[in-house]
């Protein structure tokens, strides 16, 4: 039986989320001696998401299984052979990595909401899909704002305003 695409997905996907569960949050994630009231902890919307992620990770090599099976009769391609069909996926994968790491990067220097909208839109174009520009580019606008003003008002958790930004509304705020 040779593992397929799917099931190296899923495998990835489960030791990521393990890592991110078992070491990352335990670490990076602090964890006050005393919440008051019935506040959740700050861990646990972080251990919420990475469990999900877990789970479909193992989902993946669960229904990966039976297509290896069914696939085990077929004939193997080369490892060169298959980097070159997929070469543009391959292309684009590095793309989308190098597009959250800018992402990553610009947040802290112009906040959540540009930095959302720019990533939004890259992503959008990296699809290749533009069948439905007016969807895009309502949701690439609507979603980040929606979200910063959800969490901002309704769950008071702030947001990063960015240096850049908050330079110039400082600015602005003084001559008024």
């Amino acid at each position: 039986m040779t593992p397929n695409r799917d099931f190296y997905t899923g495998l990835i996907a489960t030791v990521f989320f393990a890592l991110v569960l078992f070491v990352l949050i335990p670490i990076y994630v602090k964890v006050p001696s005393f919440i008051p009231g019935f506040a959740p902890p700050p861990d646990m919307w972080p251990r919420v998401i990475t469990v999900v992620g877990l789970v479909m990770g193992i989902l993946a090599i669960l229904f990966a299984i039976p297509k290896m099976r069914v696939a085990a009769n077929e004939s193997v391609m080369s490892i060169g052979a298959t980097l070159q069909r997929n070469r543009k996926l391959i292309l684009r994968f590095v793309a989308v990595l190098i597009g959250f790491a800018a992402f990553t990067y610009g947040m802290p220097l112009i906040g959540f909401v540009p930095a959302t909208i720019l990533l939004l839109a890259y992503l959008f174009l990296m699809t290749g899909n533009y069948s439905r520009k007016i969807w895009m580019i309502g949701l690439t606008i609507a979603f980040p704002i929606l979200l910063y003003l959800v969490f901002t008002e309704v769950t008071h958790t702030p947001f990063p305003e960015g240096r850049l930004f908050s330079a110039i509304m400082a600015d602005f705020v003084t001559l008024i």
